[in-house]
Formats: C-alpha cells, sequence, structure tokens
C-alpha cells in the first residue's frame, strides 16, 4: 500500500524549522557517512541516480519549489533509498546557518535558472557570497560540480570561480563539456536535441577549513505579562494591519502585522504575524490572552512552530506595545523581551 503524503514527509523531509541549527545530519541520517548537497534538484532524476549509485554517501537535496519536493517523495520512496534527505526552503539559507563548516563532500548545482537578462543577473544563484558558503561549507579537497546549457551564463560562473582562492578546477580547463559517466539530465539531453553545448564545471577546495558555524542560542519563548483590567471583547476589535522595519546586528528586520481573530468562547486574540530576519521568514500567530481577571499575557502561540529569535522578541514587544497602548492602566508584571519604553 502507498504511504500517504503525510508519512513521505516525516520519512524524508528534514524538519528544519524545529530543529536546532546548524543541523546535525549525522543524526538525521542514523549514521556518518561522505555528505553530497544537491541545490535544486529538478525532476529528481540526478538525485536518484547518484543516491543508487553511491549507497555508501548520503545526500541533501535542497529544493525551495513544494511541488518539486511534492513529485519527488514518491518516486523517492519506491526507489527504496535510505540515503536521501529532502530540504524544502532557500540554499542560500541552509548554507549559511545550517550547515557546519568543513562537512560537505561535494556540492552539486546543475542548471540553474540563468536568469539571461542583465537586469536580473543580480537574481542568479551563482554570485560570489554563494560561493563563499559553497568553499566554507566543504570538507578539504571537495568538490563544487556546475553544470548549465547557457553559454553566457558559463561565462559568469567561470569569471567567479577564477577569481577564487580558495578552489581550484579539478579538470585541464575552467570547464569541459562533457563529464565521463554522468547521467545526462533532462535539460541537457534537451540541449543536445537542438545543437546547444553543455558546460561542466569541477571545482576543488584548497586551504584550511573555515571556523564553525555559530550554534544558535535562544531564550525561552518571548513573552509580555500584564496586570490590569481588559476589555478582551474590544482589545483588537479595530486592528489594522501594519509594518515594523529595524536593523539587528547587521540584519534586516521587517515585522508585518497582517490580522487579528477574536477566539469568541475565550477571551483570547490571535494577531497574524510575518517576521522577517534576512533570508529567514517566520509566520506566526501572537496570542493576548486573558487568563483571569485583572491580568492580560501576549506570547508567541505554538502555530507555525516558531524559532524564538530576535525578530519574534521584537514582534511581542511591538504588539505588548500596543496592547498597552490602548489600554494604558495595564502594567507589566513580567517581560522577556525587555522595557517596553522606547
Amino acid at each position: 500500500m502507498a504511504k500517504a503524503l503525510s508519512e513521505l514527509i516525516l520519512d524524508h523531509l528534514v524538519p528544519w524549522e524545529r530543529l536546532p541549527w546548524p543541523l546535525d545530519l549525522e543524526t538525521i541520517f542514523g549514521r556518518r557517512a561522505p555528505l553530497t548537497i544537491e541545490i535544486g534538484f529538478g525532476d529528481g532524476a540526478f538525485l536518484l541516480d547518484q543516491a543508487a549509485k553511491r549507497p555508501e554517501e548520503d545526500f541533501l537535496a535542497i529544493e525551495l519549489a513544494w511541488g518539486q519536493v511534492d513529485r519527488l517523495l514518491p518516486r523517492l520512496e519506491r526507489a527504496g533509498l535510505g540515503n536521501v534527505r529532502l530540504i524544502n526552503g532557500d540554499a542560500a539559507l541552509v548554507l549559511e546557518r545550517m550547515i557546519e563548516s568543513g562537512s560537505v563532500a561535494r556540492f552539486v548545482i546543475n542548471h540553474p535558472d540563468p536568469w539571461p537578462k542583465e537586469r536580473h543577473h543580480h537574481r542568479r544563484l551563482i554570485q560570489a557570497e554563494l560561493l563563499t558558503e559553497l568553499a566554507r561549507a566543504l570538507e578539504p579537497d571537495g568538490m563544487v560540480e556546475i553544470a548549465t546549457d547557457h553559454a553566457d551564463y558559463a561565462a559568469w560562473i567561470g569569471e567567479r570561480l577564477e577569481a577564487r582562492t580558495d578552489l581550484i578546477s579539478d579538470l585541464e580547463a575552467t570547464e569541459v563539456g562533457e563529464l565521463p559517466d554522468r547521467l545526462v539530465t533532462r535539460y541537457q539531453m534537451k540541449a543536445r536535441q537542438v545543437g546547444i553545448g553543455n558546460h561542466f564545471f569541477v571545482w576543488r577546495k584548497v586551504g584550511p577549513t573555515a571556523a564553525p558555524v555559530q550554534p544558535e542560542r535562544f531564550e525561552d519563548m518571548p513573552n509580555v505579562a500584564f496586570r490590569g483590567e481588559v476589555d478582551m471583547t474590544r482589545l483588537l476589535a479595530d486592528f489594522q494591519p501594519s509594518s515594523v522595519h529595524e536593523r539587528h546586528r547587521n540584519v534586516d528586520l521587517v515585522i508585518n502585522f497582517v490580522r487579528a481573530f477574536r477566539q469568541v468562547d475565550q477571551a483570547q486574540w490571535l494577531v497574524e504575524a510575518l517576521v522577517k530576519e534576512g533570508r529567514f521568514h517566520q509566520q506566526v500567530g501572537l496570542s493576548v490572552l486573558g487568563l483571569e481577571p485583572g491580568r492580560c499575557t501576549v506570547k508567541a502561540s505554538s502555530i507555525g512552530y516558531p524559532r524564538p529569535t530576535q525578530g519574534l522578541k521584537r514582534a511581542v514587544w511591538h504588539l505588548a506595545r500596543l496592547v498597552q497602548a490602548r489600554c494604558p492602566s495595564l502594567e507589566v508584571d513580567t517581560s522577556t523581551v525587555g522595557p517596553l519604553e522606547d
């Protein structure tokens, strides 16, 4: 009997939103083995081929589009491959925050979007910043393999690789048009059929291993408790969407308060918020609870598995300020987000 999607997710998808960073990949895979990370796995053919041919290695595949993940999960199950895990998320965020330095044997990037128009070049995946993260995460002599069938993008990639001192070509040239014994992907076949050449880059890590990624250090879930009377039925009845823009530790922080809902059978409001901290985004619920007469609390709800980051802390701070502004008689009893004064 075929497994339900929920079972496939539990078996093959890494719940990175709920795990400590950097990720403990040895625990995730249940063993210590050479690790390949594929960024943007497309139809998954290359990933499945490699994982089947190299059972002694582990494969972590990162894909932003849920549709691609959804289509691959049943194929992965049918293939019976226990050495593959998937991450549905932004590769740049995963590399920057979740992958330990010197832990990756190989990176594979097959046919990233070339964004051919010059005004869109800043959207290209292969940038100096990404290559820096790849080199940091690679073990000594680890490899980066990149394939494209777009000549202009190949020139762009070559220029950025040649500017590196921590990566060198493992081939006799910056790039080659063929790699022996490599699966011909759907994109490569389509290019061949119309006479377009492919470009392959195989570059190796040189130099020392970078400093380890600093583990995230979280406090308890942020909350503010108030003393004083408050009419919970009307507290946020005229709520209006709003945004807050701040900068914290060189990271741009944006908090969008989207809408508020009142739970009619309880003294509770739930505020939907989108918290953006650089590349990391959280869509969360913030609760305003009337716990007992003369007391109320502002805190993060469990909806969305919130991470108690600085952004979430500031979101609770701003919502608590709004609550106090609407009920000036409220006094702060306890706060894990600091004083509510400016």
